[in-house]
């Protein structure tokens, strides 16, 4: 059975994460992050290089690097909370439950080993399988994305193929176990529009096929309209806004949304040498300031509550809050 079988059972899990806090030493990173994914949908996790994605990608899926870590809070996929798992149970579950895509291919494969047996390995290892029966699988998972002649690309060396065949096989790599969710962190990045395309219509129909969930981390408002069933804003390690895509696009309430929407939009419509809008200032870094992590560059904050308290999240629709002080009752 391959991944683009029509028969295949659903794989997704409903995947709730709930107070994730996350530090670098005394620095926090991630402050009681709070976002719910369906089973079997892509939900985009947007916001500027800074922000947060990458840390929260890899805290899910349980890659922190030395001194950062978990202070509070769980990841669960179906019943089992990836942040309470350690040892053995967290290296079964690695792979199985949750699987990292990372965003350059060039650095996620070994240049000196053959792309097959880098596959390969992963079922040895995890399974203890013999080299011919581990190398078939290989090209099995060479095949379940795209790969028309998956004994070539297996006996290939990372730098003989295109980047876009270095992210397939990647791809092949993350979804080797099957696992209910899929943690994307901007794998597009580095790939031109049409490779771009292909890679994203790829994961689609393993996700329609699967029924793969999916948390789809990117800067780009273009990927997001095109792939997203729902759209969490991240900034300053905070969700400021989430709703499904079409509301999100439409009537985005935070003004960080706001300001992140019409420099794309912009950036669509410029004319040739016309300057375009950008966010003033930076993310933060560092020690995050007090209250409203956007304050400092928000050109509504208020001066008071907004410098100095944390707004909480208001329901505004079903399916869409924000965190903003202005939007709160009087």
């Amino acid at each position: 059975m391959t991944l683009l079988d029509q028969s295949s059972v659903a794989l997704g899990d409903d995947v709730s994460i709930s107070g994730l806090t996350v530090s670098y030493g005394a620095a926090p990173a991630l402050r009681d992050v709070y976002l719910n994914i369906p089973a079997g949908t892509t939900t985009a996790l947007v916001g500027e290089s800074g922000s947060g994605k990458s840390t929260l990608a890899l805290a899910a899926s349980r890659l922190l690097p030395p001194g950062a870590s978990i202070v509070s809070g769980s990841v669960r996929v179906g019943d089992t909370d990836l942040a309470a798992l350690h040892g053995p149970p967290l290296r079964e579950a690695r792979g199985r439950l949750a699987a990292y895509l990372p965003q350059d291919a060039s650095d996620a494969l070994n240049p000196v080993t053959r792309v097959g047996p880098q596959i390969a390995e992963v079922h040895r290892v995890r399974h203890g399988m013999s080299r011919r029966e581990a190398a078939g699988l290989a090209r099995q998972n060479l095949a379940d994305v795209g790969f028309p002649d998956p004994e070539r690309v297996a006996r290939r060396y990372p730098h003989e193929l295109s980047g876009g065949m270095r992210q397939r096989a990647i791809i092949a790599i993350a979804l080797a176990f099957r696992p209910r969710l899929l943690i994307a962190d901007e794998p597009t990045t580095a790939l031109d529009v049409t490779v771009q395309a292909e890679i994203l219509g790829l994961i689609g129909r393993i996700q329609r096929s699967c029924g793969l969930t999916v948390l789809w981390i990117t800067h780009d408002m273009s990927v997001v309209a095109e792939i997203a069933d729902r759209v969490a804003v991240l900034y300053g390690g905070t969700i400021v806004e989430q709703a499904d895509a079409l509301t999100l696009f439409e009537t985005s309430r935070h003004p960080y949304t706001q300001a992140l929407l019409r420099c794309f939009r912009e950036g669509r419509t410029a004319a040739p040498k016309q300057l375009l809008e950008a966010v003033k200032g930076s993310p933060p870094t560092g020690r995050l300031p007090d209250g409203c992590p956007f304050h400092p560059r928000c050109p509504e904050a208020d001066g008071g509550r907004c410098d100095t308290v944390l707004p909480e999240p208001r329901f505004l629709a079903p399916g869409h809050q924000a965190a903003c002080h202005r939007l709160e009752s009087p």
